[in-house]
Parts: structure tokens; C-alpha cells; sequence
């Protein structure tokens, strides 16, 4: 076993990972690095000395936030035959990580002209969704990746052919194109939820990344184009990212906020480190807006994130991890992130988000503009949109309630919101 792990990024060696006694992770900026990169993270400066070594957990935190979470991370420990630890987790999944960085034992360099990908068939799909988890074909050992997240889900080459997908699974170093998530045991219609919200998003021409479904037998999983990946030419290119818990230095286990004030937190790392923060301030506005209008309560701080021009700054990425959650019984409905203090969806007024126009620093005139906007839309046009829907990909009675949800928060937005 590794006691250190290098952080690379492309051919550049950004530093290094040092497991401690206590099995903390420690992260030093390579010396060059200092000299002639970029921060990583907005909670990794270059300006301090460069480490991050416990007690800061920092470090520790910002990488710990590319692993898998819940189930999906119990299945992976499971069938990896390894014990629950960070440090050995990104040891063996961590050549394509959210974003642009990958992880690897020191004296491995990264091979960025790998192009090398294993057709994945319907039959080793299956399998994978039953297992919980997949493998290369071929190989006893997983493809080293890593993909943050409660849901179990594959980083693939997708590649579509006379309208039909076509699924590639990427070798260690090579990059993946798309994500692909399964169906969650007794929560089997979240793929295609996510795929329906987004499509509302996108209808309203609010920035998410583009997800559609993908039907599989009797199946429907969901395919998400990769906002951290550009392609030139005919090379894969990752750009680098990171989501509201690393950018604050904060853990997985604290993507749930209850404070009445974080998104003045938000606001204040925009302003602090995004090239255009008027921009995005107004984005993370909408975004919570719509968030409340689809019945999404589960927009957490992992749900957000930034995508770096490296020496220049972040900008808010493209919307991800879109489902309209009130459709789905027992689970939680309470909003991620509450508004106004307020986290019942169901239950806001115009003085909540008044109080969520201060936070974010605008007129609350400004919030009540994005309100009326989405919301009018969406009364006027959400059964339209859901027969376009499904005009592309098909029949889905389950729609029925996600349309009942969001007529009836439109209703409520236009009547005691404003």
C-alpha cells in the first residue's frame, strides 16, 4: 500500500497526498506548482505555505469530495474487498475524477493519449445494475475512477448511432464523455425524474447540462453529458472543477445546510474568486428558484459547482443532479438548502424569499422577476413540454405526478410568492 499519492494535472504534477498516522490525509502544493499554478480550490490557496496537514483538514476534505458516498460507496467497499478509507479509495479510483486532477500511486504518471475504451452490451448493463457495480470486461479489477455521489453510476464513452447509444467503458487514463446512472433499489423512477426536470430546466433556457433516458429492457436509467470534459479534435480534454463543500473546505456530511445564511456564504466565494460574480449570483438565484418550482429539495452544496479557467478564475458550472424529489415518497422533503430560513417547498411566502433576495445580496425585485418568469412559463407551457418529452423518448405515466407537483408549486409561486 501507498503511503503517498501524486496529484496530477495532464503531464503536471500538482503535489502530493501524504497518509498520517491517524489516517488523515495531508496535501502539499509541488514546489514548481507554487511558483507557476493556480489554486485548485478556492480553499486551497497558493498564498498560505503550500501544505495542508492536520489538524486542517482542508486537504483531507477537497479530495475526500471526489469519492462515492452511502450505498454506493458500501458497495464499492464491498466489492473492492478493502476497507472503508479515503486514501484507499482514490489509491484505486482515482484516474478520472470529477474535474481535471487524477490521483495516482507515486512513480505512475498519467497517460493522457490513452483513448483506450471496452464496449459495455446490454447484457454486461444488466449485470451491472443487479451487482450494484461494474467492471472492464476482461479484467478482475475496476476501472480506477471515482464519481461523487449517493447513486450508483458509470463514467462511459456514449457514442450515438442511428439514434440508438452506444456505451464504452474507459480503461485507466482515459477519459470519460458521459455519466450514466442505474436505478436505485425502491426509487426507480429518480432516472427518470432527473431526466424530465432537466429537460425543464433546459426548456426554460436555464444552463443545465443536458440528460436524457435511456431505456434498457425494462430499465430506464439516465445519461448525463460531462460539463467537466471539452473534446478537441479528437482527444477527450478534463477541465477542472469543484463543488460548494470543497470550495468551502467543508466534508461530504455537511452538503445539508441548515444555516439561514449560506447562500450569503455562497455569494461571498463568487464574489471573491468568480470572473463574472454579478452573473452568477443572479444564476444561483434561478437556480434555487427553479429548485423550489420542480420540487427539487434535494439541490445540496455538492449540486453546485464551479469550473476554473485556470489563472483567471471560476465561473457557477452548468445545473446538474435535477429531480423533482416531492414525487417521490419517503424520502426526505425538506429543501437542501432552506429559503429564508423556510424548508418546507410547500409552505414559502414572499417574505422568505425576501429574506433569500438579502442573502444573495440583490433587490429582492430581482427574485421576484426570476419567480414570475419561471413560474408563468411553466404553468403556461409544462403540459406541452411533457408531451414533447415524450414524444422523443416515449411513454411515462409516472410523468403524471411530477406535473401535478409543478403545476401546483407554479400556482402557489404566482399566488404567495410574489
Amino acid at each position: 500500500m501507498s503511503k503517498a499519492l501524486s496529484v496530477w494535472y495532464g503531464q503536471q504534477p500538482v503535489g502530493r497526498l501524504l497518509l498520517t498516522p491517524g489516517r488523515q490525509m495531508a496535501f502539499c502544493y509541488d514546489g514548481d506548482w507554487l511558483t507557476d499554478g493556480w489554486p485548485i480550490s478556492c480553499s486551497l490557496p497558493l498564498t498560505e505555505t503550500g501544505d495542508f496537514v492536520p489538524p486542517d483538514m482542508r486537504g483531507h476534505r477537497f479530495f475526500a469530495n471526489l469519492l462515492p458516498e452511502g450505498g454506493a460507496r458500501e458497495r464499492l467497499v464491498r466489492w473492492l474487498g478493502i476497507a472503508d478509507d479515503d486514501f484507499l479509495l482514490l489509491e484505486r479510483l482515482g484516474a478520472d475524477c470529477a474535474g481535471a486532477l487524477q490521483i495516482l500511486p507515486e512513480g505512475e504518471s498519467p497517460d493522457t493519449a490513452s483513448e483506450t475504451c471496452h464496449p459495455l452490451d446490454t447484457d454486461h448493463l444488466l449485470y451491472t445494475i443487479g451487482s450494484g457495480r461494474g467492471h472492464w470486461p476482461g479484467h478482475d479489477e475496476p476501472p480506477r475512477l471515482s464519481l461523487a455521489g449517493a447513486q450508483d453510476k458509470l463514467a462511459v464513452r456514449a457514442r450515438r448511432q442511428e439514434s440508438r447509444w452506444h456505451f464504452f467503458l474507459p480503461a485507466p487514463g482515459t477519459a470519460s464523455t458521459h455519466i450514466l446512472k442505474l436505478p436505485v433499489p425502491d426509487l426507480r423512477h429518480v432516472p427518470l425524474f432527473e431526466a424530465f426536470t432537466t429537460f425543464l430546466a433546459r426548456q426554460l433556457d436555464l444552463p443545465a447540462a443536458t440528460v436524457e433516458p435511456v431505456l434498457l429492457n425494462k430499465e430506464t436509467l439516465s445519461l448525463s453529458e460531462r460539463f467537466d470534459r471539452r473534446t478537441e479534435g479528437e482527444r477527450i480534454v478534463r477541465l477542472h472543477q469543484e463543488d460548494l463543500c470543497q470550495a468551502q473546505g467543508l466534508s461530504h456530511a455537511e452538503k445539508y445546510s441548515r444555516s439561514p445564511t449560506i447562500f450569503s456564504a455562497i455569494t461571498e466565494i463568487l464574489r471573491e474568486h468568480s470572473i463574472q460574480p454579478a452573473r452568477d449570483i443572479q444564476t444561483l438565484g434561478a437556480w434555487q428558484v427553479f429548485n423550489a418550482l420542480a420540487g427539487n429539495t434535494d439541490g445540496h452544496l455538492k449540486n453546485l459547482s464551479l469550473l476554473a479557467t485556470p489563472g483567471e478564475g471560476w465561473a457557477l458550472a452548468p445545473w446538474y443532479d435535477l429531480v423533482c424529489t416531492l414525487a417521490i415518497p419517503h424520502i426526505s422533503h425538506r429543501m437542501a438548502l432552506p429559503i429564508g430560513g423556510k424548508e418546507d417547498p410547500q409552505n414559502l411566502h414572499r417574505n422568505h424569499w425576501e429574506a433569500f433576495a438579502r442573502e444573495l445580496g440583490v433587490s429582492p425585485r430581482l427574485v421576484q422577476r426570476l419567480i414570475r418568469s419561471q413560474a408563468e412559463r411553466l404553468q403556461e407551457n409544462a403540459d406541452t413540454w411533457r408531451n414533447a418529452f415524450q414524444d422523443q423518448h416515449g411513454e411515462f405515466p409516472a410523468l403524471q405526478e411530477v406535473l401535478n407537483i409543478i403545476k401546483r408549486q407554479t400556482r402557489k409561486a404566482l399566488r404567495d410568492w410574489l
